[in-house]
């Protein structure tokens, strides 16, 4: 008896260690499907390319034609490669054009010393080229203008246009730097001049202003605009309120300047915190030495409040835990503040942080943060500052976004505004010579084709293969086991999962300027 008490006794252990591993299998399970699950097929996934200082592109000043495309498409290719789908390029770093332009000389960072010649013949138009050949990625872009720096530095190689010497009146220098003064009613007009020249003559996705308004403070230095503040403060504002007035009056006429095209965005990257919670029962629960309101004279809320900009990148260059300003409180505050509005929060990532000071030697900070980001639903993805920072060791972060993260294309995220739309329709789809082949109505309407790929009878079982460009009427896609090409035709990245050829289903969705994805097409059948 006792010796069958005891064989009971290590069935029910065993039972238990079975049921402990069944269930520990299924949370795996479950938890597995979930990731996968919570990848969106849209989320802003973007990356900030800046042109001041030649940090990220061009690598030097004065390169030729061909180096500095071959430079802009490697970036792009890497870009796409990684899963991103938005680059945030500056095309005015320091009231100077990438872009050719007959209200500013061409940026010393792109042409070097022959910027003081103002020589025109330089009839390259990078701006053009960047955003003809991100669109053929399927990658959206953003102009990122400076709006009131003038010269980055005391000693700078301007050209005989460049504002320091046609308006000198309306700067201010400090701390060695010149910038517009935004007290100035010329001055406003000027920077928005700019914008409307830009939004006009291009075919780019959004606008988007940078965190220099007034500028960062400087011990021992004076923002000397007594007499603008003395001559043009006609409603006898205090200082600090006016300050804020002149950005404000920026912003509002820069959003209906980019209204005149609908399915351009507008927005702002301002410093990560907006107020502090011990000046503002509004504000974030932070320590910040600067804010974006009381320091930079930036009302981020008012802009909000008012609906003048799409959407808010705020830098969030903090690691969770920070004892001044923790990333998931900021974060989450951005999201709160703004969940009430239609403006769409995307966080701003330090990049250029990681595997720098302590906190930032976990390999795992940054796609956590990316992984909060994506589990917020008030929030809408994630801006990578900046390009450079991936030709450093960041702890793996790149082959965790190609290989994880972003494994899978995403679109971004579409504007609320922008209630417009077309009709647009892919017919005649067909599959011949590893190639997939369409047509389109209305061809001029797209922006991009989403191209979905489903295992042969799991109708349920949809995936994006790729997201590419508009390239005409008739549109081919290549399928291949290569990487991106883009001599001929569009290339499937991931092409066949094994060696042997295998059934599939190809369907091709279009989608328009304003962003939105229209009727997927009939089904074609595919061996590869």
């Amino acid at each position: 008896m006792r010796r069958i008490e005891k064989i009971i006794a290590w069935m029910r252990i065993v039972a238990t260690l079975l049921l402990c591993i069944f269930s520990v299998v299924q949370i795996w399970t479950q938890t597995t499907s979930t990731h996968q699950e919570v990848a969106p097929v849209r989320e802003m996934r973007g990356l900030w390319v800046a042109v001041v200082g030649n940090i990220d592109w061009p690598s030097s000043a004065g390169l030729s034609v061909g180096t500095l495309k071959r430079e802009a498409t490697t970036i792009l290719d890497r870009a796409k490669s990684m899963g991103l789908n938005t680059i945030f390029l500056q095309v005015r770093p320091s009231a100077d054009a990438i872009y050719q332009s007959s209200l500013e000389p061409l940026s010393y960072y792109l042409v070097g010393s022959d910027v003081a010649k103002n020589d025109l013949s330089f009839e390259f138009d990078a701006l053009s080229f960047w955003v003809s050949e991100a669109h053929k990625r399927g990658l959206e872009l953003h102009a990122w203008i400076n709006p009131f720096r003038v010269t980055p530095m005391a000693e700078f190689m301007c050209a005989q246009n460049h504002l320091s010497k046609t308006h000198p009146e309306w700067t201010i220098t400090y701390a060695g730097k010149m910038y517009l003064d935004p007290g100035i009613p010329e001055a406003r007009d000027y920077v928005v001049s700019i914008v409307d020249d830009i939004v006009s003559r291009y075919d780019i996705d959004g606008v988007h202003f940078d965190d220099y308004f007034y500028p960062y403070p400087v011990s021992g230095e004076m923002f000397h605009d007594e007499k603008s503040y003395k001559k043009y403060n006609v409603q006898s504002l205090a200082l600090d309120d006016w300050r804020r007035s002149n950005v404000d009056s920026v912003i509002s006429k820069v959003s209906r300047v980019v209204d005149a095209k609908p399915w351009v965005k507008f927005g702002v990257s301002p410093f990560g915190v907006w107020r502090n919670k011990s000046d503002d029962p509004r504000g974030s629960d932070t320590r910040a030495g600067l804010t974006d309101y009381d320091v930079l004279y930036a009302d981020i809320m008012s802009w909000v409040k008012s609906g003048w900009i799409d959407y808010i990148v705020p830098q969030v260059y903090w690691e969770a835990g920070n004892n001044a300003a923790d990333f998931d409180k900021v974060s989450s505050w951005w999201a709160e503040a703004c969940s009430q509005s239609d403006v769409q929060v995307y966080v701003g990532h330090a990049v250029h942080k990681v595997n720098s000071s302590k906190p930032w030697k976990n390999a795992n900070e940054m796609p956590s943060q990316i992984k909060k980001v994506r589990d917020d639903s008030r929030l809408s993805g994630s801006v990578f500052f900046s390009y450079r920072q991936f030709n450093r060791d960041i702890l793996g972060l790149e082959e965790a976004l190609r290989t994880d993260l972003y494994s899978m294309p995403s679109l971004s995220p579409v504007i609320s505004r922008n209630a417009d739309s077309m009709s647009v329709s892919v017919d005649d789809i067909s599959y011949s010579g590893n190639v997939l082949s369409w047509t389109v109505s209305s061809p001029s309407d797209v922006r991009f084709y989403v191209i979905y790929r489903y295992p042969r009878g799991k109708r349920n079982e949809e995936e994006i293969v790729d997201i590419v460009g508009a390239d005409g009427k008739c549109v081919q896609y290549e399928l291949t086991n290569n990487a991106y090409s883009y001599s001929s035709v569009h290339s499937s990245e991931k092409g066949a999962e094994s060696s042997g050829r295998r059934k599939y289903i190809f369907r091709v969705a279009p989608v328009d300027v304003y962003g939105y994805e229209h009727a997927k097409s009939s089904r074609c059948r595919v061996r590869y």
